[in-house]
């Protein structure tokens, strides 16, 4: 099998020069690779194709990308993939769509029963009726629609008020260029949040962690851009097993009704009135210090190559040929 490695950089952490360099020696180890590094659509076809004729079906894309060019959102890869019928990894071009359209992800969520928090979306000012906001209630949290890894959130995304409302609205139809997902915010007694990364295989992987929000430099109990770009997020193991069990049960449920593969990320909150899916991350990072990597390496003493290698032969498995395992959820 030779694996084709593609290159998207951007100023995250997680799709810096270092993390590529790190899964390009990690799948190394295993197999042999090429490496695509191209912000062009027509070249990395071409680049593909090449190595599709070479190698024949004996060819697989290990990419952790959205897009090709990430500043101008050129180049969705997943459909790139999918269209050149290439094995690759990680989740359909449908299922990543969901994943990156929050809504979309929060319908589905709805469809398939899984709770998550009260929601309405603001494609322009004049969408913040006050039945909209009414029906849900202060506080809320202003994200924009379409990004990850934290991107558009800060402490000016919580608000409790008309006039805050209507200035977050703004800043991300201006900044962002993009509708404004307004949501319920999860607070209130008992509140924790936990984010689940969810890896198929044989067996499946659960990695609960939660958020430590006291040990972290924030005065208020989110998870900002700022802290995701320069790591400073911090986390513990989730001690009590019937959390640890509902938890991953609601980030498979999250999974499944994406249509997600191979991995993903789910981010959940609780507070005394239950359990909600906040999002799902179907590309989450995979950098040496992303939430996965650390917690797979905290719960299953599973490195940083072990898991790329983990990662990797599930997808191979499942595409080549086509095999479907079931999670058996582990604590």
């Amino acid at each position: 099998m030779h694996v084709v490695l593609i290159r998207s950089y951007t100023d995250k952490a997680w799709r810096s020069p270092q993390t590529y360099d790190a899964i390009e020696s990690s799948l190394r180890k295993r197999w042999s690779v090429s490496v695509i590094h191209t912000t062009d659509v027509e070249t990395l076809k071409k680049e593909l194709q090449k190595y599709q004729k070479q190698y024949g079906q004996q060819i697989f894309v290990f990419n952790i990308a959205e897009y090709l060019d990430e500043d101008h959102k050129i180049g969705f890869l997943p459909a790139i993939l999918d269209e050149l019928g290439i094995p690759h990894l990680g989740s359909s071009a449908t299922s990543n769509r969901a994943g990156l359209d929050k809504a979309a992800a929060k319908e589905l969520f709805m469809k398939h029963e899984v709770p998550t928090p009260s929601f309405f979306v603001a494609e322009e000012k004049a969408d913040i009726t006050k039945e909209a906001v009414e029906a849900i209630g202060f506080p809320l949290i202003v994200k924009p629609l379409h990004e990850g890894g934290h991107i558009g959130i800060d402490e000016r995304s919580i608000v409790r008020d008309i006039q805050h409302l209507e200035k977050a609205v703004e800043r991300i139809l201006d900044e962002y260029e993009q509708p404004a997902l307004i949501e319920d915010y999860i607070v209130a007694e008992g509140m924790r949040e936990f984010s689940v990364g969810v890896i198929e295989g044989e067996p499946s992987l659960f990695t609960p962690i939660e958020i430590d929000f006291d040990a972290m430099d924030t005065d208020q109990q989110i998870l900002s851009f700022d802290l995701a770009q320069n790591d400073l997020e911090e986390i513990c193991l989730v001690e009590e097993e019937g959390v640890r069990l509902r938890i991953n049960q609601l980030a498979a449920d999250a999974f499944d009704a994406v249509g997600a593969e191979d991995y993903s990320r789910v981010d959940i909150r609780m507070n005394a009135t239950g359990y909600y899916v906040l999002e799902i991350n179907t590309m989450p990072g995979l950098g040496p210090h992303s939430f996965l990597p650390q917690a797979v390496d905290q719960i299953y003493d599973l490195d940083f190559t072990g898991l790329i290698e983990h990662l990797t032969e599930h997808a191979l498995q499942r595409q080549n040929p086509p095999v479907k395992t079931n999670k058996n959820l582990l604590v």
